[in-house]
């Protein structure tokens, strides 16, 4: 009797539990990601030469996405369909931080990659580390990237194009791929959604 008792009042709990949770959960474009904590970025430093904690960005919505300056196209349409979407926020958007960890630290010096990054995003993160780190930042964050040599001694590099959203509590939310962010009005309703539901 007394087991059963226990089984029952577990199950309650249980589906309580569950219950709140659904209330607070919220349909993102994006594809959904399990909620780990996001991964850390060691041995990198900003534009100003400070680490990056995620304990300062608690409470805000952050963005990250790998790329270099010297890219032709993914990446300046990204940061423009980025920017696009914080222009609608109002007041949320000093609740959002963009991150951009560069995948070329040779030439993404702390100024260019600060002289960029206003172009486009003027509070923007930028962080950039040595080849070691890049490497393995990009495989938590499941990016892929390479370089591929061209002539005279130029390169450019092949890269993921995703944009990955961390929540408030500086857990992994959604990510986007390159062709979900077209329409910059899904980005900017789930960071209303995602800010408003905490």
């Amino acid at each position: 009797m007394l087991r059963a008792v226990l089984v029952s009042a577990a199950l309650i709990a249980t589906l309580f539990a569950w219950s709140r949770l659904q209330q607070h959960a919220v349909a993102l474009h994006g594809t959904p990601l399990a909620p780990s904590p996001a991964p850390a970025f060691v041995g990198f430093t900003d534009t100003q030469g400070r680490a990056f904690s995620w304990g300062n960005e608690r409470g805000r919505a952050v963005l990250v996405f790998f790329g270099y300056t010297h890219c032709p196209d993914v990446c300046p349409l990204t940061l423009s369909a980025l920017a696009q979407a914080l222009s609608t926020l109002g007041p949320l958007r000093r609740r959002v931080r963009v991150v951009f960890v560069s995948l070329d630290p040779a030439r993404d010096t702390p100024t260019v990659l600060r002289a960029y990054l206003d172009a486009f995003i003027a509070d923007a993160i930028g962080l950039r580390g040595p080849l070691s780190a890049v490497a393995a930042s990009a495989r938590q964050w499941d990016v892929t990237w390479r370089r591929v040599n061209a002539e005279g001694g130029d390169y450019w590099i092949d890269h993921t194009a995703a944009v990955t959203l961390v929540g408030p509590d500086g857990r992994l939310l959604a990510r986007y791929g390159y062709g979900q962010l077209t329409d910059p009005a899904w980005l900017a309703a789930d960071l209303r959604a995602t800010l408003e539901s905490r």
